[in-house]
């Protein structure tokens, strides 16, 4: 090691020495704090290190570890998904794959934990090599101002290198007196509030934090980061237990992450306050109702169609293996960071993967892993996906499909091109009702330049039956464009001006056109052309072919009805009886010659016999 680098490390660790002073505790003052600033490695607690060492995907050992590290003897790092590159592994410039993921990645040092495990089973080579990567890496990224790459103090990045370098205490020997100087700048710049962010980066990071702090002994950093972690998951899920990130993937995942936070903190003899704890299980509850009667999560937000995670809570795993035991659980979840969902029922009364599942978008702009979805609508069933939306590409800034898979143009709802739109709006919720036979939420979307849509997603559980209304108004004629994705292998026809069959090799439903007539326009995904539409993203980077559907009208104004059913003998007939524009209708249902009339108004939605 370099006398310059110890110059730049001792330089930051000065620079940064004022510590926010911990409120919560009036006994430990500024003396104290300042003091524990210090640190030897005489300080060090190795046992602390072996006990967190086995919590976390990319920490523990696992089934990978002994192929990653035959990987890296050879000069390869596997950071997946992407894939394996062979190169200089100590290069802390290196962007082999122009992604600005795989730098992220790179710079958490976790793809270096099979050599800390070989290391640990008494391998010489192994701890040699662990540590000079580690200390590489220090040279090239310390201070954090002329680090060799942005990424490598990027939040989160930060933090899981905290917890990855703290891991290897026990490899340390006694003339290693930079390995406790590195620990040392990753405590203070952990402690640091304002380098702390939202979201799960900044739950990473407050983890580095308490990870770092119980290997150094150092109370007040593992105080702080209890602090921030109890008073964290309340936000990171709302009352009702959905995530602050608009992902169904990312919920899951926060879940997941949040778990191993509660296991790394009893490790050490901590724990979450009982009101976290409790709210951690509506997380899991909550994921019960997300994801679909198939197992899989639907696709809103980052993420791909990945299956529900066993051992979150009882009842997901229940859901997962497709026999739910509780007979009284509601059909209808709403929830106030942004999804409301409608169930079918819970498999007692036909096969659990035949029900039906219906989720529909609102609320605030998230941050993070939202898309620009709000007001759109998924609809699964009969054992499929049928109208779903444009899925996830990846992270990578600027790149096409990226953009598109965000994009209002990927999702169901309604459009006017011609105009801007406010993204960061809020599309609130103006109406919920749910009864037995009866699910309505409508949203009011104003965050167009000189137009406002309402749209009103009503389903009646008992005859399987969707009905969208949709009204819009602008200032001036034009187009206003109404958007509809179907999934992979569904089959779409038009059967008529205001009618379409959606079908696949053993089911069918049918959408008609109520009120205002469109001009109906399909279009196939192709992954070869230059147009994006029509594509879904079904997992990183894997874009297949879906179809398009957009309902197109010229006009300012817009009052569609779309009802949608299944295409057999089953299934209601469907009138339109009496029918006031923008303002309410009614809609006759027959069914086995049983009628009932669907009312809607302003204010209210009826459903009468």
């Amino acid at each position: 090691m370099t006398r310059s680098w110890f110059q730049r490390l001792r330089g930051f660790l000065t620079r940064n020495s004022s510590l926010h002073q911990d409120d919560s505790n009036p006994e430990r003052g500024d003396h104290e704090a300042t003091e524990e600033r210090q640190f030897t490695l005489a300080d060090l607690n190795p046992d602390a290190a072996r006990r967190q060492a086995k919590i976390g995907k990319g920490y523990a050992r696992d089934k990978y570890t002994k192929k990653r590290l035959a990987e890296l003897k050879e000069g390869t790092v596997t950071l997946p998904p992407h894939k394996s590159w062979s190169g200089d592994y100590t290069d802390w410039a290196a962007d082999p794959f122009q992604d600005l993921n795989w730098r992220f990645q790179f710079h958490t040092l976790r793809w270096i934990n099979p050599y800390l495990w070989d290391a640990l089973d008494g391998h010489e080579d192994s701890k040699i090599e662990w540590k000079r990567i580690v200390r590489s890496w220090a040279e090239a990224n310390l201070p954090p101002e002329q680090a060799a790459d942005k990424y490598a103090w990027m939040d989160m990045t930060d933090g899981n290198r905290a917890i990855q370098i703290s891991l290897g205490a026990p490899l340390i020997d006694e003339d290693d007196h930079w390995y406790a100087d590195l620990l040392a700048a990753h405590r203070n710049w952990l402690l640091d509030d304002t380098k702390i962010v939202p979201g799960n980066h900044g739950l990473h990071q407050n983890l580095g934090l308490f990870v770092v702090s119980a290997v150094l002994r150092d109370q007040i950093g593992i105080d702080r980061s209890l602090n921030r972690l109890g008073a964290q998951v309340l936000e990171a899920f709302d009352e009702k237990g959905l995530n602050e990130e608009g992902s169904v993937a990312y919920h899951q995942i926060n879940v997941v992450w949040w778990t191993q936070a509660q296991k790394r903190l009893k490790l050490e003899g901590y724990d979450l306050p009982q009101d976290a704890v409790d709210r951690l299980d509506k997380a899991g509850e909550a994921m019960a109702y997300l994801v679909l009667p198939d197992a899989t999560m639907p696709q809103i937000g980052d993420g791909g169609r990945g299956r529900g995670q066993r051992r979150m809570h009882p009842l997901l795993d229940q859901v997962i293996k497709g026999q739910v035991q509780e007979r009284d659980l509601p059909l209808f979840k709403h929830f106030p960071n942004g999804f409301t969902v409608s169930r079918s029922g819970w498999g007692h009364n036909r096969p659990f993967l035949q029900e039906s599942h219906t989720i529909i978008r609102h609320g605030i702009d998230l941050e993070r892993h939202s898309h620009n979805d709000r007001g759109s609508v998924h609809i699964y069933t009969r054992g499929r996906r049928w109208i779903t939306d444009g899925g996830f590409h990846s992270y990578q800034q600027r790149n096409r499909h990226r953009n598109y898979t965000k994009s209002r143009s990927a999702h169901n709802l309604v459009d006017l091109p011609e105009q801007e739109y406010d993204k960061t709006g809020d599309v609130p919720v103006q109406l919920v009702q749910h009864e037995d036979d009866l699910h309505v939420v409508e949203i009011l979307d104003e965050n167009f330049q000189s137009a406002w849509w309402r749209r009103r997603v009503i389903y009646l559980p008992k005859l399987d039956t969707w009905v969208i209304w949709d009204r819009v108004k602008a200032e001036q004629h034009e187009t206003i464009r109404q958007q509809w994705l179907m999934d992979l292998g569904v089959r779409v026809t038009q059967q008529s001006d205001t009618g379409l069959k959606l079908h696949d090799k053993s089911h069918a439903l049918k959408m008609e056109w109520f009120g205002d007539v469109p001009a109906l326009d399909i279009a196939k995904g192709d992954r070869n052309s230059q147009s994006k539409r029509g594509l879904i993203g079904i997992g990183w980077k894997k874009m297949r072919n879906g179809t398009s559907v957009h309902a197109n009208f010229n006009n300012d104004s817009v009052d569609s009805i779309v009802v949608i059913t299944a295409d057999n003998d089953a299934a209601p007939s469907i009138k339109l009886e009496e029918y006031t524009p923008m303002s309410s209708f009614n809609l006759m249902l027959e069914r086995d010659d049983v009628i009932q009339l669907l009312h809607a108004e302003p204010r209210t939605t009826k459903l009468t016999d």
